[in-house]
């Protein structure tokens, strides 16, 4: 049987501080940690699929939409990051003033002529990642906090119940209703 006891208060206390110790050093360490993603790739690459395009990157990982998330680009993190590629052939495209002078246009999209937007599957996307682990960090510490909780008060129950016990044998219970001893 278990008795609640100054030992395992003290035990149980020496386990949390050590678990929270654990805890603010795993944290410490994660923001320690820096850059945006878990594997960044190169400024510019080249297209494994279509070996006449350069690719660069443009902006960071997103997630991707739920509709898009079976396409091959979602996978394997469901996370995506928007491609411009050009021909690695094709001359760079000069700035000429003719096209300046050129109303925009809405309907067109705002990029380079000769460039194609594409999208590239990417890795975990670090912020997300860890606000998933402060969540788990949290619940695990409510976890334990409830457990040690429930411990206490069994522990305290168990106590109080074994001392009526002993109380019992030895011929010390009181009368409650008439305020006198047997």
């Amino acid at each position: 049987m278990l008795f609640w006891s100054p030992w395992l208060a003290r035990t149980s206390s020496i386990y949390l501080l050590i678990l929270l110790w654990l805890c603010s050093f795993q944290i410490a360490h994660t923001f320690a940690l820096t850059g945006n993603e878990v594997n960044p790739s190169p400024s510019h690459a080249v297209n494994d699929t279509h070996p006449g395009l350069l690719c660069s990157p443009f902006g960071l990982c997103e997630p991707c939409p739920a509709k898009e998330l079976a396409e091959p680009f979602c996978q394997p993190f469901g996370n995506r990051r928007l491609m411009h590629c050009t021909d690695a052939k094709a001359p760079s495209p000069s700035h000429d003033s003719s096209h300046s002078e050129q109303p925009p246009s809405h309907t067109q999209p705002q990029h380079p002529q000769g460039e194609t937007l594409a999208w590239e599957s990417c890795g975990r996307i670090v912020k997300q990642e860890r606000a998933d682990f402060y969540e788990f960090v949290a619940c695990n510490v409510l976890f334990a906090i409830v457990a040690l909780a429930i411990l206490f008060v069994r522990s305290k129950r168990l106590h109080a119940m074994q001392a009526r016990q002993l109380a019992a044998r030895i011929g010390i219970i009181r009368n409650r209703g008439n305020g006198g001893r047997r």
